[in-house]
């Protein structure tokens, strides 16, 4: 029997020693080849391994089990995945609906009350959407400041305003922050969102916009946050006529709102990052400083003059080491070579935070406010 043992402890251990990810990539494995028992035995293994599941972890969970005859698991795992989130959009709960990998657990009385339960709070959700859609159009709306006289009250929290380029109508955000007053001169802060080659379209209709942490920055710091909008074909990353729009953006608030002309910034995050690259390294620069998350220091519309880039106008750049869309190791081997002449180049690492850590509430929160300390000084 002692002789029969070794061989299970030492698969054992040897599953155990393996990584989350790489027992994911295992299940992931097993699962195409409809090994379903290897599959939930990684997965059982794995999410031992991590405190926080996803839900679509879960859900490659519930196939496994239900076709490794274990409903209970399955089922258990599917209330745990809709409690996570799943379900916010009909094609999941489709896929739920009509994939044979849940066939087993399709008629269960448990399965069908999730997929109650995932519908009745999509349609919610969705209703809740129409009406904050409503409310923030209107919002951005009434808040525009419509007198060509400079410096009239404004009202707070957001306004829309566009510029026209060539025949584009080209969207931006103003956000007035609370107590603000015409008559005193306030820091401005430009940000260029991410996601910019997903686009098609310029989301300003969206009240999820308001969602952004820059707005939480103008806040705290009493700053006036300016946000272009951009898209595919018209954006940060290769149509130059996107960058020198945001000179005439700022420009067009300069005439509305009082801001402090030696206090103005630019930065963003990932595609809107690696364009504050190009913002940097120009010869001549009406911002103090610059900004970057999760940028890739790469330019598509030439290359970056790093020697632009001085300690008289900074860049303040932080990157995650486990960042996914752009890796860290390319990151810092451009920094690397680059530092010596770009001096006004600060780069800053977290650990761990992916691509979009600003995003993360846990992190953003403290993270946030002390690099807006720097950036703004």
């Amino acid at each position: 029997m002692k002789i029969l043992l070794f061989p299970c402890l030492l698969f054992c251990n040897l599953a155990f020693s393996q990584t989350y990810d790489e027992l994911r990539a295992s299940a992931a494995s097993n699962l195409n080849k409809k090994d379903y028992c290897a599959a939930l035995s990684d997965l059982k293994i794995a999410f031992t391994k991590k405190s926080k599941i996803g839900p679509y972890d879960y859900i490659s969970g519930v196939s496994a089990a239900a076709n490794c005859n274990d409903i209970p698991l399955a089922l258990k795992w599917l209330k745990k995945s809709y409690d996570l989130g799943l379900g916010t959009n009909q094609e999941e709960i489709s896929f739920l609906e009509t994939n044979e990998s849940f066939k087993n657990i399709f008629g269960t009385e448990a399965f069908l009350s999730v997929l109650k339960d995932m519908k009745l709070r999509l349609a919610e959700s969705e209703k809740k959407k129409k009406e904050d859609a409503a409310a923030w159009n209107k919002e951005i709306v009434d808040h525009q400041i419509q007198a060509q006289v400079p410096f009239q009250k404004a009202s707070e929290g957001f306004a829309l305003y566009f510029t026209k380029v060539d025949e584009l109508e080209v969207p931006y955000i103003v956000y007035v922050p609370k107590g603000y007053n015409p008559a005193t001169s306030y820091p401005a802060i430009v940000f260029l969102h991410g996601g910019v080659v997903s686009v098609n379209e310029f989301f300003y209709k969206s009240s999820d916009v308001r969602k952004e942490p820059i707005f939480s920055i103008g806040e705290q710091f009493q700053s006036i946050i300016i946000y272009p909008f951009a898209k595919k074909d018209f954006g940060w990353v290769n149509q130059e006529k996107a960058f020198e729009n945001v000179f005439t953006v700022v420009r067009m608030v300069e005439a509305k709102y009082n801001v402090n002309k030696e206090r103005i910034y630019l930065g963003g995050m990932s595609n809107g990052g690696t364009a504050a690259f190009w913002f940097a390294s120009q010869k001549e620069t009406p911002f103090r400083a610059f900004y970057a998350f999760s940028a890739n220091p790469i330019l598509k519309i030439g290359a970056i003059n790093f020697e632009n880039i001085t300690s008289k106008h900074p860049l303040y750049t932080i990157h995650s080491k486990d960042d996914e869309a752009f890796k860290y190791n390319e990151v810092a081997r451009v920094y690397k070579e680059n530092k010596s002449k770009a001096e006004g180049w600060k780069f800053e690492t977290i650990k761990e935070g992916t691509h979009g850590f600003i995003y993360d509430p846990e992190i953003a929160a403290k993270l946030l406010s002390k690099f807006f300390s720097e950036v703004l000084k």
